[in-house]
């Protein structure tokens, strides 16, 4: 009885929110030498949200994250010719909102650093590919909040990692 019990309890906590992240092992390395970014956020969807609502959520996001940028004192790119200099880095942050519908999560986060490589076999073919990814989902019920929150681990993520990829003890 007490296990049902307990295992009823943790089923309840559980399903009060659900978030969850990843990213790929040892992508910071692709963050060396990096001067800066251009933030772009944006929804990839947002079909749970209502269309009125949605520049004022981006601008949210937005604002929560140049924040974060500038306080980690990371380069915020707003110009062409800036971004051009730098080598086209432009971190994105895409937004999924669905409704629920028993096969999907409400909230699906990606964000992904596209930086223009060159292939080597053939240095004349350049494309935007992205070097660095992270990204998340959140459940059960989709809120503001949720979304602010799950972008914010996400730009930290990449933060730390930028930290990492450009101290000076990674330089050696």
């Amino acid at each position: 009885m007490k296990r049902i019990i307990l295992m009823l309890a943790f089923l309840s906590l559980i399903s009060n929110a659900a978030f969850g992240q990843a990213g790929h092992a040892g992508q910071e390395k692709n963050l060396r030498g990096l001067k800066g970014v251009r933030l772009v956020v944006m929804f990839a969807r947002a079909d749970a949200i209502d269309e009125a609502e949605r520049p004022a959520i981006l601008k949210l996001v937005e604002g929560d994250a140049t924040a974060k940028f500038e306080k980690a004192h990371i380069p915020l790119f707003r110009f062409a010719n800036e971004v051009e200099e730098a080598g086209f880095p432009q971190l994105i942050v895409y937004i999924t909102a669905d409704k629920p519908n028993g096969f999907v999560y409400p909230l699906v986060t990606n964000v992904r650093l596209l930086q223009r490589v060159r292939l080597a076999r053939d240095s004349s073919i350049e494309a935007d590919l992205a070097t660095w990814e992270q990204w998340g989902v959140g459940a059960p019920k989709l809120t503001v909040e949720m979304i602010r929150s799950q972008v914010a681990i996400e730009i930290d993520q990449f933060i730390k990692d930028y930290m990492a990829a450009n101290s000076t003890n990674a330089r050696r």
